[in-house]
């Protein structure tokens, strides 16, 4: 673990989220990553090209479950699902977390990372409702066409505005590579500039898991 990074939570998570799961929250998020990492690579061991292009993908499924399942079980969360969907999320105490694929080494700084640019539907659907006001920017990558993703997206938005006061949206980004594994998790919070544009208005980096090593395979004799 680098020397920069908190063993246990920092001011802002126990502010943001309270007592009782700052803590919990600190850890699990990235062990929820981490087990999202680990899945993908062992359901493909030898696509390595293809499993750089899934991670990358805001629809990859499985941060989404994997975060529902490490933090659904804490108190004051709510699970938002949809049906037939891959996307699933987690509100807890006021603040909806979504997952986010920032870079593919330990050097990359989600903090360095342009905000926005590679931010799937969903992202920039949260926060153009639950975020701070902002506008487009022009370095900002269009999105293709898809119409299952544009109504997944709505339909899950839709089901978070029913929640009162409406939660603000705190992003769990990660780096994450097919041969290491997760490299680097963090937690932070968008603020829109002057100008208009979005900015982290709060970063932290958490404590990686210690990573899982493989079972040796028992010799089978005749």
């Amino acid at each position: 673990m680098r020397p920069d990074v908190l063993v246990g939570p920092s001011e802002w998570v126990v502010e943001q989220f309270g007592d009782k799961v700052a803590g919990e929250l600190w850890t699990r998020v990235p062990e929820a990553l981490s087990t999202a990492m680990e899945r993908e690579i062992h359901s493909h061991p030898a696509m390595t090209q293809t499993m750089e292009r899934v991670i990358a993908n805001p629809r990859w499924p499985l941060p989404y479950e994997e975060l529902v399942l490490f933090l659904g079980t804490l108190p004051g969360a709510e699970i938002i699902t949809v049906p037939k969907s891959v996307y699933q999320l987690v509100v807890i105490n006021g603040h909806v977390v979504v997952p986010w694929c920032f870079g593919q080494s330990a050097r990359d700084s989600m903090l360095d990372a342009p905000v926005g640019r590679s931010f799937g539907r969903l992202a920039r659907e949260l926060l153009r409702r639950f975020g701070p006001p902002w506008r487009r920017s022009q370095a900002e990558s269009p999105l293709p066409l898809d119409a299952v993703d544009e109504r997944e997206v709505a339909k899950i938005c839709a089901a978070i505005a029913q929640i009162d006061p409406k939660p603000e949206v705190v992003i769990a980004g990660f780096a994450g590579a097919p041969t290491l594994g997760l490299l680097r998790a963090c937690l932070g919070e968008i603020k829109s500039t002057d100008n208009g544009s979005l900015n982290w208005s709060h970063l932290d980096d958490l404590p990686l898991p210690p990573p899982v090593i493989p079972r040796p395979r028992r010799m089978q004799f005749p």
